[in-house]
């Protein structure tokens, strides 16, 4: 099978950063100016359900992206043994804690004070680290040198794709 070429990288990196400024956009408008009246549980859900969005939207374009790119050489990195189950399991749990806790900021933590919600998203940011630690550790532990040779290989194919598509930009 042939070298698949780097193509599209700007539209992608283009549409990420047109994405990532709308999204902050949205964030400052949406603080700066008291649309609705939302009380703060329900700000902190809404900034939730933003992050989501954006979560799905740009992760399902890079990962169909990177998915295009991948030689039968790189596809051989999903049969080492517990590394697609945990690349399942670590989209499924992000995204469902997101979605709970859009749910839970919205009907279930509705009286707080403001460090006492800094101080849930806080422990449960210190709680998911730990479980996705706990989940990847070991396994990153145990295939450590296959998983190096995976990223210098494509590293290297990366580079070597960027040079070629900026010399053809130099060349028009």
């Amino acid at each position: 099978m042939a070298e698949k070429k780097f193509e599209h990288g700007l539209l992608k990196a283009g549409f990420s950063g047109a994405v990532a400024i709308g999204w902050l956009i949205f964030i400052i408008l949406f603080l700066a100016f008291d649309f609705g009246e939302f009380r703060p549980n329900e700000k902190i859900a809404i900034i939730l359900l933003s992050i989501f969005i954006i979560t799905v939207l740009l992760g399902g374009v890079w990962v169909y992206w990177t998915l295009q790119m991948m030689t039968k050489k790189e596809w051989k990195m999903f049969k080492i043994k517990g590394f697609r189950w945990r690349i399942l399991v670590s989209i499924i749990y992000g995204l469902t804690l997101l979605i709970i806790l859009i749910l839970c900021f919205w009907y279930v933590w509705t009286d707080f004070t403001f460090w006492q919600y800094l101080a849930i998203i806080l422990v449960l940011i210190l709680l998911n680290g730990g479980i996705m630690g706990a989940l990847w550790a070991p396994w990153g532990t145990k295939h450590k040198d296959e998983m190096d040779k995976y990223g210098k290989e494509f590293g290297k194919k990366f580079e070597e794709g960027f040079k070629d598509y900026c010399k053809k930009e130099d060349e028009k």
